[in-house]
């Protein structure tokens, strides 16, 4: 340990610590309908993040066969493969944006 050397002619007074003042003990937190709907996309963003690797290539070789199918049904009628290509495609869009994008609070 060191020695500590005062200065001569200045006393330093211990001051005493201020009496701790606690504060009045808060309710705990309700849960509310926002806080579940919350809590569960930040669920399914967390799935959806750990299974994404494999998901993106599933769902892209989807799209692809369905862009395919597309292009060979385009003159049928009652098919409607471009509305469902459309669908695929807007599903990979969006699971892309939620991943990449979108974090949830409190993460």
């Amino acid at each position: 340990m060191s020695k500590i050397i005062k200065f001569p002619g200045v006393e330093v007074e211990a001051e005493a610590p201020a009496p701790r003042v606690e504060a009045p003990s808060k309710a705990p937190p309700r849960f509310t309908f926002a806080k579940g709907v919350q809590a569960l996309v930040r669920f399914v963003w967390v799935v959806t993040v750990l299974v994404w690797p494999v998901a993106k290539w599933i769902n892209s070789i989807d799209v692809f066969f369905q862009f395919l199918r597309m292009l060979y049904h385009w003159n049928t009628l009652g098919v409607h493969a471009g509305w469902t290509f459309l669908v695929h495609f807007a599903v990979l869009t969006a699971l892309t944006y939620f991943v990449s994008l979108y974090k949830p609070k409190g993460l």
